[in-house]
């Protein structure tokens, strides 16, 4: 585990948290003061590889990230009013409340101010948040009393052997005592100096494609409007001779009655979810309504959509186009699960390179905590947790915790990929979901009957292979190759969380024991794999407007989002910080909010027939469900689906007197 400050990398009680501190505080007193305080690692993993120094004089541009008065108080106090036991539960602060009781005083900002100015560092912007430089790497040198590199190394992934040179500090970043106190952290370093793309993208790919050749022979299977409406024969595969056909795509009315929305009083009213992505798609809302009227259900009334734009959203890095199909699925599944709920689309530039991607997506995060522009924010960017350094991740952290004190929860992708080895990759889980002040959203295999009821839930994990050019086989064995599923496994950034502690098994969170305990995702689920239906202009062949299916992680977070939206109507109060609540909810007798989701019989698995979407373009493949990469389903707490399934319960879960309506075990 890379060793860093970082707040809220442990959550503890304030009772806890305040003896630990003051025994920390009372060594410190003993010891000599120190001359310099590290910040966390600007670095993005161990410094491998032949050194070269950068030139003193390139231009590498910074952010100072203020630490703010009272920075241990910021945190005691996001996670008092997120503990549902605690009474402080549900007390928000207003952004202005926040920044009178933590945000950075005139004076600190002066002193951080002071001394960049007195390094020669240029200081171009200055908020409540950070303070952006323009310096020279010599500068940078200086100030942080360090030796920037660039390191060049070989690396293998896929079979493939690529060389890639990745910039490194020697000595990591470390500031002046008079001004430790008043720093956060220091981002800007880019990852990479040069990198082969091919290795850009076998990183940054979310799950292997299967390379079967299409078969030459192929039966045209219809495809269900509900699990189990068509039945087809099939070579025989587990014993079994026949399949349901794959979903055609469940409708808006299916999801909302899987979910309980459509009996609901609760419906999101009075509640904002955000919608952060990169691009824009101009004909969002026109697509939307025309979308939801064809279904036979109301769309997004006047005023109810709007958006929040970047001014460079639409600039010639992202090709003036949109993130499609992300963009529509976020925006549409929120108005699903929420009808009565306001939907902000946020959208920012995607930048030349990833590392400004995501600095914009924390741009637009950071700008909703400090205007409180929502109660709820979806966005499914996450990646790989390995290209983000402890810098980079404290920045992030100091927007989630004040959107916790805030009663602004942040929800994100947990990732499409499984354990992510299936791109060529070492396991690894993805960011910002892995932030234990965010919630990570996993998937799973919703299974709705003819009723419009959930009749099963599987973890989401496809595998498939195409039956034979002969129709007496398949060309691999099924379950053949895994194609997706459901991210999770153990973060390398953060220690495990105390509202993880005895609910994830030991043996995930310390890798057999091999390490301490460490942040584990995801933390709940939804539907990921039984895609629903969308639209948009730009699905036709022709450009324009048109139905499509989708789903994965990244339609589980809006999913979860607008649940989460509509129970701030059912209490009163903005749900927030959901994971200590969540994972209380494992601890309390009779609370059905969330389904713990068991695992399939390898040998009796569930299984379709037909187009799979994620496969390739044949229409006979057999899919088999439930078997997630190396990871797997258990009962209580999994990788695939974290606690389990969301339910339309967990709406009803989140009022003032929850803990106390249901019986506590004992």
């Amino acid at each position: 585990m890379t060793s860093f400050k970082l707040r809220g990398t442990l959550l503890a009680t304030a009772s806890v948290l305040a003896l630990t501190l003051t025994g920390t505080l009372a060594v410190a007193a003993e010891a000599s003061a120190p001359t310099r305080v590290a910040l966390p690692s600007p670095n993005f993993g161990p410094l491998t590889g032949t050194a070269t120094p950068v030139a003193a004089g390139q231009n590498m541009p910074l952010r100072v990230y203020l630490a703010g008065q009272n920075p241990r108080g910021w945190a005691q106090t996001a996670l008092a009013v997120s503990e549902p036991t605690g009474s402080a539960y549900a007390e928000y602060l207003t952004p202005a409340g926040f920044e009178r009781h933590f945000g950075p005083t005139n004076t600190q900002i002066s002193a951080v101010t002071t001394w960049l100015k007195s390094e020669g560092l240029t200081v171009t912007a200055s908020n409540e948040n950070y303070l952006a430089v323009n310096a020279t790497v010599g500068q940078i040198n200086a100030a942080f009393d360090t030796k920037i590199n660039i390191y060049t190394s070989t690396v293998t992934l896929g079979g493939q052997s690529f060389s890639t040179s990745t910039f490194g500090a020697s000595k990591g970043f470390s500031v002046p005592a008079s001004v430790g106190s008043d720093i956060a952290t220091v981002t800007g370093m880019p990852e990479y100096a040069s990198e082969n793309g091919a290795i850009q993208k076998a990183r940054q790919a979310k799950a292997a494609r299967a390379t079967a050749a299409s078969a030459t022979a192929s039966t045209a299977y219809q495809c269900s409007q509900y699990w189990g409406q068509h039945t087809e024969k099939i070579p025989a595969a587990y014993g079994h001779t026949t399949a349901p056909t794959q979903l055609c795509g469940y409708t808006v009315k299916q999801m909302r009655s899987a979910y309980g929305v459509s009996t609901s009083p609760y419906t999101g009213k009075g509640a904002t979810i955000a919608v952060v992505l990169d691009g824009y798609l101009p004909s969002m809302l026109a697509d939307a309504n025309k979308f939801f009227a064809g279904q036979g259900v109301a769309g997004f009334a006047s005023g109810q959509y709007s958006e929040n734009l970047d001014e460079s959203a639409v600039s010639t890095s992202c090709g003036g186009g949109a993130d499609v199909p992300e963009e529509p699925l976020d925006v549409e599944t929120a108005h699903i699960a929420a009808p009565n709920a306001k939907v902000v689309y946020f959208g920012v530039d995607c930048g030349a390179f990833q590392d400004q991607t995501q600095q914009n997506m924390l741009d637009a995060m950071t700008k909703i905590v400090d205007q409180h522009l929502a109660d709820v924010v979806t966005e499914s960017y996450s990646i790989d947790e390995n290209t983000f350094s402890p810098a980079d991740a404290e920045a992030w952290t100091l927007t989630f915790e004040q959107g916790a004190t805030e009663g602004i929860g942040f929800n994100f992708d947990s990732g499409d990929g499984g354990d992510n080895a299936s791109a060529g990759q070492a396991a690894a889980v993805t960011f910002p979901a892995s932030d234990p002040w965010a919630t990570a959203v996993g998937g799973t295999s919703l299974e709705i009957g003819a009723n419009g009821q959930t009749a099963a839930e599987y973890g989401w994990g496809d595998n498939g292979t195409q039956v034979d050019p002969a129709g007496t086989g398949y060309t691999a064995t099924p379950p053949g190759t895994f194609m997706q599923g459901s991210t999770g496994g153990v973060s390398t950034l953060f220690a495990q969380p105390t509202y993880q502690d005895g609910v994830v098994p030991s043996a995930l969170a310390t890798w057999k024991g091999s390490e301490s305990a460490h942040r584990t995702t995801p933390d709940i689920a939804a539907d990921a794999g039984s895609p629903w239906l969308i639209a948009y202009t730009g699905v036709a062949s022709d450009g324009g407007y048109g139905l499509t299916d989708e789903g994965g992680t990244s339609g589980a977070s809006p999913l979860v989002s607008g649940l989460e939206a509509d129970a701030k109507q059912a209490s009163g109060h903005a749900v927030g910080f959901a994971d200590p609540a969540l994972y209380h909810l494992e601890s309390v007798k009779g609370s059905k909010a969330i389904r713990d989701v068991l695992p399939v019989d390898p040998k009796n698995p569930p299984m379709l027939i037909g187009a799979q979407p994620f496969f390739g373009t044949a229409d006979n493949y057999l899919t088999t469900l439930g078997e997630d990469s190396s990871l797997v389903s258990t009962r209580g707490y999994d990788e695939v689906t974290g606690l389990g399934a969301a339910t339309s319960e967990l709406v009803t879960a989140f009022g003032i007197q929850w803990h106390r309506e249901i019986e506590p075990t004992s």
